[in-house]
């Protein structure tokens, strides 16, 4: 995962440096949450790759801890997590599983509606990855 990990940073970089303008909106409209879900389906444990996701340009709260990507390790599947995210900022998701069965999958919702979905299929014994991507 550490390769998908690399092209993610450097594809989400470029998508938050360009999302993080201000846009000059006083009337606190741009303060408005929007409820992000992603979703990991599949057959087996997974990998779980969010870049950013818990960084304040996110979530509009500090981050005591300073790790702002959610990335976790052999996560059951389904796995699924919903977060209040800023409007105007770009989502990815990616996912992978070392010995999947069959599949695995990832979906993006945004605000209840489905934003982005990816799954791949596989012989068993081979690393699959799914990735997904959006914007709020």
């Amino acid at each position: 995962m550490r390769t998908h990990k690399a092209a993610a940073c450097l594809a989400i970089t470029g998508a938050l440096l360009a999302g993080c303008s201000d846009d000059g909106d006083k009337d606190g409209a741009s303060d408005s949450m929007v409820t992000v879900e992603f979703k990991v389906t599949g057959d087996s444990p997974a990998s779980v790759y969010i870049p950013g996701i818990n960084s304040d340009l996110y979530t509009g709260k500090k981050n005591s801890s300073g790790d702002t990507d959610l990335d976790l390790d052999s996560v059951k599947t389904p796995w699924s997590k919903k977060l209040k995210v800023k409007p105007g900022r770009s989502l990815s998701l990616q996912t992978g599983s070392v010995n999947p069965k069959t599949e695995i999958g990832c979906q993006i919702f945004v605000d209840g509606k489905l934003a982005d979905e990816d799954t791949k299929r596989n012989k068993p014994g081979k690393t699959l990855t799914a990735s997904c991507s959006s914007s709020t």
